[in-house]
């Protein structure tokens, strides 16, 4: 039944052992044995330079125009961007993405018969032209808070560098942070006012050593020797 669904659905199927499994994901010793992919190019996975955004699901209006304005500068660099297709900062990063023809991907905590939430079903189709979507979980799988834990170790497993884009100083974005740095990842932040609760996770990244200070998509880029 999974492989009529597979086969229906264009989907396709990455062992860890396929040579077509995302290699920075290899790299981590929890990656998914079994991946599933449905998009324009199983290439993109392990394309040269991949960007993860992270971010709350309630960004203010700084937040977004802040993703907006580096997602916009990214684009001449030939980069994939990787996200979780959630509400708020993510949903605004594959928007823009795809808005400026930018390759990007949505890491999904469900299985590929639905889309989470499905009021991001158009943004995920127009996805499909040109990126696609990945999980670890069946088709059938349904949404479950439990996955999205294991959703973000591949958020942040798959990219050369993770951003994260106002956050609280504990949940989703926070851990997915912590992941990438104990894979070696490179982390990057973008600052938000002092004593601002939506930016305190970033401020605290910043602060203590863990994520570079961006205020554009240059600081990014320059940092990771991009330009």
């Amino acid at each position: 039944q999974e492989l009529h669904f597979l086969e229906q659905h264009r989907i396709v199927p990455l062992f860890y052992t396929d040579e077509r499994y995302p290699a920075r994901l290899l790299q981590c010793n929890d990656c998914p044995a079994l991946l599933y992919f449905k998009g324009s190019d199983t290439s993109l996975l392990s394309a040269p330079r991949i960007v993860s955004v992270v971010g709350t699901r309630q960004p203010t209006e700084y937040g977004r125009a802040i993703c907006e304005e580096i997602i916009e500068g990214l684009s001449e660099y030939n980069v994939v961007i990787v996200s979780g297709l959630a509400y708020g900062i993510d949903v605004t990063a594959h928007r823009k993405s795809s808005a400026h023809g930018i390759a990007n991907i949505g890491v999904l905590g469900h299985g590929l018969s639905s889309i989470y939430p499905s009021e991001h079903r158009n943004v995920a189709l127009k996805m499909l032209e040109k990126g696609g979507l990945l999980t670890e979980f069946t088709s059938d799988t349904k949404v479950d808070r439990e996955n999205f834990p294991m959703r973000n170790r591949i958020i942040a497993g798959i990219c050369d560098a993770l951003l994260v884009v106002e956050s609280g100083s504990a949940g989703g974005s926070m851990s997915t942070a912590e992941l990438a740095h104990q894979y070696g990842r490179d982390l990057f932040s973008v600052p938000g006012r002092v004593r601002d609760p939506k930016s305190a996770g970033c401020n605290l990244l910043v602060k203590s050593d863990r994520a570079r200070l961006v205020e554009s998509a240059l600081d990014l880029t320059s940092a990771m020797m991009w330009e």
